[in-house]
């Protein structure tokens, strides 16, 4: 008895600590964000950010050894939080109705925060510097999972590359602050979600 209240006992420490070292790593990549829109990619050090966060220096460096570490962590994050949004969304999706993932793409697309103009310019400056080539090998790991989801999701592939494209223009056109009025926007989500029931 006494053995497995001791296993139980360290089990929940265990449990304990992986959360506290979630927490402090989603902090320090907070932070890092907040620096690049605010101060942009020249002001984001480890130092820096390990001040903004309260961590110690070596609490930083367990999560990111380096910078370009750290900047692999953003990039991994937002996509993270993108692609939740995605699956919230394929969530809300009724049978196997071709064009479902496409749909949820793009609602997730029109729905989310945009990357503000200052983020995606500090962190293309980032990578750019960086040529880190962890951080490339992500993105397109990330973009050709998409483009498989896109070309599988049961449209004619050129009806749903024309619907992708369009969900992306409207991302880089907010992201750099030229967006259509919210009337137009509603108008053109409500036209890429009818292309999606287009079966040719």
């Amino acid at each position: 008895m006494k053995t497995v209240k001791t296993a139980k006992v360290a089990e929940k420490a265990s449990s304990s600590s992986g959360k506290k070292r979630s927490e402090t790593r989603d902090r320090l990549i907070q932070c890092a964000i907040d620096i690049l829109v605010n101060q942009g990619n020249e002001a984001l050090t480890l130092d820096a950010v390990a001040q903004a966060a309260e961590v110690s220096k070596g609490g930083l460096l367990y999560h990111f050894p380096n910078k370009e570490a750290l900047i692999t962590g953003v990039i991994q994050h937002l996509i993270d939080d993108f692609n939740a949004a995605i699956e919230s969304e394929l969530a809300k999706e009724k049978g196997d109705e071709p064009g479902k993932w496409l749909r949820a793409y793009v609602r997730a697309t029109f729905n989310s925060s945009q990357l503000p103009l200052a983020l995606g310019s500090s962190l293309f400056a980032a990578v750019s510097i960086s040529l880190n080539q962890e951080t490339v090998k992500q993105i397109d790991t990330q973009i050709s999972k998409w483009q498989h989801n896109l070309y599988n999701c049961g449209l004619d592939p050129t009806q749903a590359s024309i619907v992708y494209l369009a969900a992306e223009g409207l991302w880089a056109t907010e992201m750099f602050e030229i967006a259509p009025s919210q009337t137009l926007r509603k108008q053109i989500l409500k036209r890429l979600l009818r292309m999606t029931h287009e079966v040719h």
